[in-house]
């Protein structure tokens, strides 16, 4: 296949640059020893991790990410805005780190899946900027906090942005993207998927109101 691609590359006037090019293993096998792969005559690198799109992939049994990238750019974020933004009122500082420091952090977090493991990671990241702004010890709970303010912690947040994304993809007028929808719902063992769609779009609806109305509270 890479032999095809090279050749097609040709006919059309195409190099590769093998240098940005990887390749990573993942299956019950992936910790086999595999031959180098070729392309335009050059060896592919394999990797144990690589990056795709802002994304980190790892070589692994099944698919799996890396978000220690994503909290340390969240966290070099959060740095900045703190130290620029020390003569500001907590809630204004509050809104900047959610505007530019959560984005980050949240970055393809509601389309990659994630143990709960990772979710709890990130959770506590963000949990941390709320005791910074607001004078809280490292061991106390900042959830009547964000009740109080309105605000979702990680956890509900990853839930409400992948309702966000399905609720787009099931009343996409593009074919493709919503037969892509019911294709994945099916192999999916995602619990809000599976508890909305298979319930009916008026239950689904229903859901969306609840989660949009506590959001622009």
């Amino acid at each position: 296949m890479l032999d095809q691609c090279s050749e097609l590359a040709c006919t059309l006037s195409l190099t590769f640059n093998v240098n940005k090019c990887h390749c990573i293993a993942i299956g019950k096998l992936c910790k086999t020893i595999i031959s180098p792969m070729i392309l335009s005559g050059k060896s592919v690198e394999w990797c144990s991790s690589i990056k795709y799109l802002g994304i980190h992939i790892v070589s692994h049994k099944t698919l799996k990410f890396d978000v220690n990238p994503l909290k340390r750019a969240f966290y070099a974020a959060c740095n900045s805005i703190f130290m620029h933004g020390s003569a500001i009122d907590d809630i204004a500082l509050l809104t900047l780190q959610e505007t530019y420091s959560l984005s980050v952090l949240m970055y393809a977090v509601p389309v990659i899946s994630l143990t709960n493991r990772q979710i709890d990671e990130i959770n506590v990241c963000w949990n941390n900027v709320i005791r910074r702004i607001f004078g809280y010890n490292k061991w106390e709970s900042v959830k009547a906090v964000l009740f109080g303010l309105g605000r979702f912690n990680v956890k509900h947040l990853i839930m409400y942005r992948q309702s966000k994304l399905y609720r787009r993809m099931y009343f996409s007028t593009v074919s493709f993207i919503h037969n892509l929808f019911y294709v994945f719902m099916l192999h999916s063992s995602d619990c809000l998927l599976r508890t909305v769609f298979c319930t009916g779009s008026d239950t689904f609806n229903f859901i969306w109101s609840k989660f949009d109305m506590y959001v622009n509270m």
